[in-house]
């Protein structure tokens, strides 16, 4: 692939915020020398999203940097975002939301991480909360503000693989990276049981980098501003947030323990114990499906299927060892 930047938009009825999100990205500064192109998937809006993106783009006068409009009719995140990586021509891709305003130094610093280390498999950066001139953010924002992707994401610049995922918000990866994670292995997020789980597909991205052996980065140079609608600021929004959230956990806490059980991040002495200790837990626990997962990775032959898991075991022996860069 081309060395450079794809930097990829996925929207729904974004016409009214996508004026300065557009803007940011034209006024950004490369000193690098790398090119880089911005794809904008529209996900079956209905309020002349591509017409407007079409129209102000014109304003900033940038031919040399391409603007591709791709239509996604199935509704959800998840599919508008592999459409546009799909059609990505650049070595890295950059996903930034409808309403992020990237800082002009923001590509330039998020290519040159990417090409210090090729352990790296993600970076991301922080957030500054804005919104509308007379809105204040209530007084619980604050407290919430991570599940708005907003804030620091770490005390410091380095490795932060321990945590897990990086926001989806500014994250920069490797286009081949992420084409090879979902070739084989569809999102386990998505059911024909609970199709609405697509709020989280940034953490299962990054919890199948950690188990191919990628470390996740963040870099405080990194910075973003996030603006925040007011109808995003309700209560009722928030509730619903932290619900998908909610659910969303109950299938990437499978990848959690994956990564956790791992044979080469647990030690001997650590399987005995749990070998011990799962069973007797597997008794009184009123969750069991912690318990069973691990009688899963422990007990293979005699532990209760669990679809989930096995695909994940799955993944991990086709990706797991043959992509190892810690």
């Amino acid at each position: 692939m081309k060395k450079g930047v794809t930097v990829i938009i996925c929207t729904y009825n974004g016409r009214l915020k996508l004026g300065p999100t557009l803007l940011h990205l034209a006024n950004q500064s490369i000193s690098s020398g790398f090119g880089y192109e911005i794809i904008i998937v529209d996900n079956a809006s209905s309020d002349q999203t591509s017409e407007f993106v079409i129209t102000e783009w014109e304003k900033y006068k940038q031919k040399n940097i391409p603007l591709i409009l791709i239509d996604e009719h199935t509704p959800g995140k998840l599919f508008a975002l592999q459409k546009g990586i799909s059609n990505a021509k650049y070595e890295y891709f950059v996903l930034c939301d409808d309403d992020n305003w990237l800082n002009p130094d923001y590509l330039d610093i998020a290519f040159n991480i990417m090409e210090s280390d090729p352990g790296i498999g993600a970076a991301g950066g922080q957030a500054i909360a804005i919104s509308e001139k007379d809105i204040s953010f209530p007084s619980w924002f604050e407290t919430y503000q991570n599940g708005y992707a907003v804030g620091t994401q770490a005390a410091e610049t380095g490795d932060v693989t321990s945590r897990g995922h990086l926001w989806g918000a500014g994250l920069i990866s490797r286009t081949a990276l992420y084409k090879e994670t979902y070739k084989s292995f569809p999102s386990l997020l998505l059911t024909e049981q609970n199709r609405k789980i697509l709020s989280t597909e940034d953490t299962e991205y990054c919890l199948r980098m950690i188990l191919m052996g990628y470390r996740l980065y963040y870099s405080s140079s990194l910075v973003l501003k996030h603006f925040i609608s007011p109808e995003r600021l309700t209560i009722e929004y928030k509730d619903s947030l932290y619900e998908n959230f909610r659910q969303s956990h109950l299938i990437l806490e499978k990848y959690y323990l994956a990564i956790k059980l791992d044979r080469k991040n647990l030690t001997f002495i650590n399987r005995i114990r749990l070998a011990v200790v799962t069973p007797l837990r597997l008794l009184f626990a009123k969750n069991k499906d912690k318990q069973k997962t691990i009688m899963h990775y422990l007990f293979p032959d005699f532990a209760p299927p669990d679809p989930l898991t096995s695909q994940i075991k799955k993944f991990i022996s086709q990706h797991g060892n043959e992509h190892l860069r810690v």
